[in-house]
């Protein structure tokens, strides 16, 4: 699930809220290699891009932020279906990060294709730390190997 970004902090943003709610869009450049081996494909690489939160409840993840995406993708695909996995993590424009794993065993990775799948939040740094979650998104796969994703998430802090 990276580039530029640009980020309006809210004033009274409370990084101490217990739970909450949040929904963002992903936009990202994918680099993948794939390997064909008798009965099924592996592909896999990188995910560079941006997350912005057009919406939230409150909490650290505040609305109309934005940050940066690094992550890795692996997938495996065979005649039964796919197997996918991408950890990642997004940094917003203080630094902070928080760290996500997306997977999916539904769709496809072809152009105009794409699929369901669920993300899980598994905690960060500073403002993150001790944050558990997890997010539905669906990902939309668009020519020149670029990808963009909308996730609704739900959060708590340990």
């Amino acid at each position: 699930m990276t580039g530029a970004f640009c980020v309006t902090q809210q004033a009274s943003a409370d990084h101490h809220a217990k739970s909450g709610k949040f929904e963002y869009v992903l936009s990202a450049v994918t680099d993948f290699a794939a390997v064909e081996q008798m009965d099924h494909v592996v592909r896999a690489g990188t995910l560079d891009g941006t997350v912005t939160i057009i919406k939230s409840s409150g909490g650290p993840f505040e609305a109309r932020s934005s940050g940066t995406l690094a992550g890795i993708l692996y997938l495996k695909k065979s005649t039964s279906g796919i197997d996918l996995e991408s950890p990642g993590a997004i940094t917003d424009s203080s630094g902070d990060k928080w760290y996500a794993v997306a997977r999916r065993s539904a769709g496809d990775q072809a152009v105009g294709g794409g699929g369901a799948g669920l993300q899980e939040i598994a905690g960060g740094t500073r403002k993150y730390e001790g944050i558990n979650g997890i997010c539905e998104y669906v990902v939309d796969y668009l020519p020149n190997n670029k990808i963009v994703s909308r996730s609704t998430c739900e959060w708590q802090r340990d």
